[in-house]
């Protein structure tokens, strides 16, 4: 039977006669792929894989009463003709066509037959959030041995985020088959990009804290008419504030 609370990779499924199984997850989605005088139009659709630890979709077929893989069920059985098939028959039956983050997104819109344009589920902010802790809560918990105690929390998810970037790019460079579907290839792309600069402001945000308390600022001898001083810039200008007024004399140098 199928585990929809547990992760695999994705080399993992159907390795023991059909164990684990992907489970699907359908878009919202149809698209028309041609017109049977018999049996009606016929469809394409996109399954979302659950339960592997980096999500992907599959593109599933429906064929007049017929519904690829399995009749169009969610858990695949595992002594199912689908499931006992080769890895490549699968990729010509259903192939896979997006990754990671972009598949995660494309399970988080529907089609608004009134605006002829996709419309997200749920705000993309939140989809940055979830798909963020997801894997930054598995990685604290791969790594919360004694060897890691001293490690601050903070530089713990920075090493995270350098691992999480790295992987991102990767399976976004194996979404190239999604080109084919124009209009959501470009959507796609650009929650991509919404992604990734939100964990680079995580990262950013991180290091600023991290920064000890003498690197906040830099400064720079100037000299004028009344005599040499310091000039002071402040990474963060909130701490400036706390200098206005402030004249000290440091070895014959003003400071402003």
């Amino acid at each position: 039977m199928c585990e929809i609370n547990k992760f695999f990779n994705e080399d993992e499924f159907y390795k023991e006669d059909g164990y684990p199984t992907e489970y699907f997850w359908y878009c919202d989605y149809l698209f028309k792929v041609g017109e049977d005088p018999e049996w009606g139009i016929d469809f394409d659709q996109f399954a979302f894989v659950k339960n592997c630890l980096y999500p992907y979709i599959r593109l599933t077929r429906k064929r007049g009463n017929s519904h690829y893989p399995c009749g169009g069920c969610s858990i695949i059985a595992t002594d199912g003709s689908y499931a006992q098939i080769t890895e490549e028959e699968k990729e010509t039956l259903c192939p896979k066509i997006a990754w990671g983050f972009a598949a995660a997104f494309l399970a988080s819109i529907k089609y608004d037959d009134k605006q002829k344009d996709f419309v997200p589920l749920k705000e993309t902010k939140t989809l940055f959030k979830e798909y963020y802790e997801r894997y930054w809560n598995l990685y604290q918990s791969e790594h919360n041995g004694l060897k890691y105690a001293s490690v601050p929390i903070e530089q713990k998810e920075l090493c995270f985020i350098n691992a999480h970037i790295e992987i991102i790019k990767q399976l976004w460079e194996r979404t190239s088959p999604l080109k084919s579907y124009t209009e959501l290839y470009k959507y796609a792309s650009e929650a991509e990009k919404g992604y990734e600069a939100y964990i680079i402001k995580r990262k950013q945000d991180i290091e600023s804290k991290l920064m000890p308390r003498n690197n906040q600022f830099s400064t720079e001898i100037c000299s004028s008419p009344s005599g040499p001083y310091i000039r002071v810039f402040f990474l963060d200008d909130s701490n400036a504030i706390r200098t206005k007024g402030v004249g000290l004399l440091i070895s014959g140098l003003r400071m402003c």
